[in-house]
């Protein structure tokens, strides 16, 4: 069994309701809800860490700031904004081909296996280095 929770000081109690409000009103920006709570960074991390109901919290706004962002974006894109469209295919279409750089995967998108050999010989008092790979 475990320990029974102890009870939460209520400034704790106070500080946290202070830190949720004040990130709802900043979209989840961590340091404008510390500058107006008053409340350290530090402060709001191990909130973060130890309290599982605070980061649920904390992690349901942020998500909703996410949507919020999404609906903007898809705003911009019905209005033809072509920036908005290719960053759009760039994060959303990465399986249809829209990328700038290929991400190289081994079978079934496991990582490739890379075996390094460094040999070194000596020639004529010099060491030079051989690579070979498998």
């Amino acid at each position: 069994m475990g320990h029974p929770k102890k009870k939460e000081q209520k400034r704790t109690t106070l500080n946290k309701e202070t830190l949720i409000k004040a990130l709802e009103n900043n979209m989840g920006n961590v340091t404008l809800a510390c500058h107006f709570s008053g409340v350290a960074r530090s402060t709001f991390y191990r909130y973060y860490d130890t309290d599982s109901e605070f980061k649920k919290q904390v992690d349901d706004i942020e998500n909703m700031a996410i949507d919020v962002c999404e609906a903007e974006l898809w705003k911009l894109i019905k209005d033809g904004n072509s920036t908005a469209i290719i960053f759009f295919l760039k994060t959303k279409g990465k399986k249809r081909g829209y990328v700038e750089r290929q991400e190289l995967t081994g079978q079934d998108g496991t990582p490739i296996v890379w075996n390094e050999t460094k040999t070194y010989k000596e020639t004529n008092g010099a060491i030079n280095k051989t690579n070979s790979s498998n």
